[in-house]
């Protein structure tokens, strides 16, 4: 075993001889079992050493700072190495906070094996206050076991979605979606069919469809388009197929003018005239229709290249990957018809998209970055995954430098929990900015049992943190009823709440160390095992959303003491620069 340390006058800092006597007895009992066979207990062993390191850089700054008052740091160095694991520390000055105190933050790492390239990576961060030689500990969520625990701000625990390179987007069929329409053409002979929309029947005439109807124009929406608007589009095309043949009309000329609907995310076809009077791209396909002489066929001929057109509106500023994109196709010139199937998504219109394969990292780092997963800190693996709507973004330097995950009122992202979360109490925190000036009851965080249809309908719904009817109101629900609400100007404005409910069945809610008031309800007894941020699911669907920003999550199957409480406020207090009153318990 060989063991590496910064060294003054020749010599190991006793704290630092210590720290590695402990980790040696603690490393040996577990280095020897395989990573694939890890038990969840070994993997908190590795979390041990880590928590033991960090400390080790705590004590090893203190004791510089003592030497030398301008001390700025230790950049990451060897603790104790072997061929199965390597433990490092390192310390950053965060700022000072006098002439006589600095805040920093004290990092121990775990690398198993020991070759950072391909290790296991494992990271405990403490801050502290060091004043005079004197170390006072400023808790952080790791001290009280989380059971989920999601920081925006942590090394790599936000996932990007990199779409693939190609995609098939069907339009969806039926009168409830209104995503495939015929309008009847303004030269029908029949009046009332001027304009209408029909989203019935299992076949599309481009365009001629008889006196009564004339010249119709086709409207296809297409949702759900995984494209960012940074991306180059490769290739795009609507595919057809052919229904039936009429002749001579299968096989006669026939030109159509294919446009794209200018939305940043197109709605469906709805209203008199809504395929014509939707505001049209600059980018336009005039399409001169092959022959169609094969009934089913869906190759070339029944294809029309529209890269151009999605090129135009998937850059529009608006634009957000996830969105709708839509089309109008109408009649120039030709006696041909073109009948094209309808109806069942195996036979519907499809959008082809292709666009380069993704070489961009796995983790969101940039402005805007849609957002897959968010991974767990806590160690019980209750990582939250895009699951309804529009995944959220990532948006850097929000709040104190430090960045956050933006829910824009219709993504949601669902953690299915390890193990079902039980008990009689809970304590929730979350830093976030309300951002909606709706008057719905929004959920931020929620949970509840898959054996639920909502978050609302038995006692194992829970709210932690939810808006109630108001922008200007956070409410809390435990027990199958609305709990505490604080109501002062949340909206637009970045804070520290605190959800809680005790033992003793003590309801509280916090904004900033304030609460509005507290309560004692009757009997609390919960299971669940599913979690939700943004939203919250309603049968088999997602409901509820919430538009906001939201730096940090973390949540305890406990009730913590109002000193706990306190202790994790002030730490964020000092992280996010937000002002936290004292609590009064």
């Amino acid at each position: 075993m060989r063991s590496h340390i910064a060294q003054r006058d020749g010599f190991i800092l006793p704290t630092i001889l210590v720290f590695i006597t402990i980790l040696s007895v603690l490393g040996a009992s577990i280095v020897s079992i395989s990573l694939q066979t890890q038990t969840q207990a070994i993997r908190h062993s590795y979390v041990q050493i880590a928590h033991i390191a960090s400390k080790a850089a705590i004590d090893y700054a203190e004791e510089q700072y003592e030497l030398n008052s301008a001390y700025t740091g230790t950049a990451e160095q060897d603790l104790l190495v072997n061929t199965k694991y390597r433990v490092t520390i390192e310390v950053v000055i965060l700022y000072n906070q006098s002439s006589t105190a600095k805040r920093i933050q004290a990092y121990g790492r775990v690398y198993i094996p020991e070759q950072s390239t391909t290790a296991l990576f494992v990271r405990d961060i403490k801050a502290s206050i060091i004043r005079n030689g004197e170390v006072i500990a400023d808790i952080d969520p790791s001290d009280f076991d989380p059971y989920i625990w999601l920081d925006a701000n942590y090394s790599e625990s936000l996932t990007k979605f990199n779409p693939p390179n190609e995609q098939t987007v069907t339009a969806i069929y039926g009168s409830t979606n209104k995503d495939i329409t015929e309008e009847g053409g303004s030269n029908a002979t029949a009046s009332g069919n001027r304009g209408l929309q029909s989203y019935s029947g299992d076949d599309l005439e481009m365009s001629w469809d008889g006196n009564s109807l004339g010249h119709q124009k086709i409207g296809l929406k297409f949702r759900g388009l995984n494209i960012n608007n940074s991306d180059t589009i490769e290739e795009s095309y609507i595919q057809f197929k052919n229904d039936e043949l009429k002749a001579p009309s299968s096989s006669q000329p026939l030109q159509l003018l294919v446009e794209g609907i200018a939305q940043d995310n197109a709605s469906s076809f709805n209203g008199t005239y809504a395929v014509t009077n939707a505001p049209k791209t600059t980018a336009k396909v005039t399409w001169t229709v092959p022959n169609w002489n094969v009934v089913g066929a869906t190759g070339a001929n029944e294809r029309v290249d529209v890269s151009t057109i999605v090129r135009e509106i998937t850059s529009r500023s608006g634009w957000n990957n996830g969105n709708g994109i839509a089309f109008s196709i109408s009649w120039i010139t030709g006696s041909g018809v073109r009948t094209a199937e309808k109806g069942s998504p195996d036979v519907a219109p499809s959008l082809y998209v292709r666009r380069p394969a993704s070489s961009s990292a796995n983790f969101a780092s940039s402005d805007g970055d849609n957002v897959n997963s968010w991974v767990d800190r806590s160690g019980n693996g209750n990582n939250a995954s895009f699951t309804y709507g529009t995944r959220p973004i990532l948006k850097l330097s929000q709040q104190n430098g430090l960045n956050a995950v933006r829910f824009s009122g219709n993504g949601i992202l669902r953690a299915p929990l390890t193990s079902p979360m039980a008990g009689t109490s809970l304590t929730a925190f979350m830093v976030a900015r309300p951002r909606t000036t709706g008057t719905n009851n929004a959920r931020y965080v929620s949970l509840m049992n898959t054996a639920q249809t909502s978050d609302s309908d038995n006692y194992n719904g829970i709210m932690p943190f939810y808006q109630q009817t108001t922008s200007s109101t956070m409410a809390n629900y435990y027990r199958n009823q609305v709990g505490e609400s604080v109501s002062n100007a949340i909206n637009d404005t970045w804070a520290i709440y605190t959800s809680h409910i005790s033992a003793g069945f003590e309801e509280r809610l916090l904004r900033n160390g304030a609460e509005n008031k507290s309560s004692t309800i009757s009997n609390m007894n919960y299971s669940v095992n599913e979690f939700f941020i943004g939203g919250s699911r309603s049968t088999g669907a997602g409901a509820f959303y919430a538009n906001f920003d939201v730096a940090e999550i973390v949540v305890y199957n406990k009730s913590l003491s109002c000193s706990e409480m306190q202790w994790l406020e002030d730490h964020f207090e000092a992280k996010y620069n937000i002002i936290v009153s004292n609590n009064i318990c």
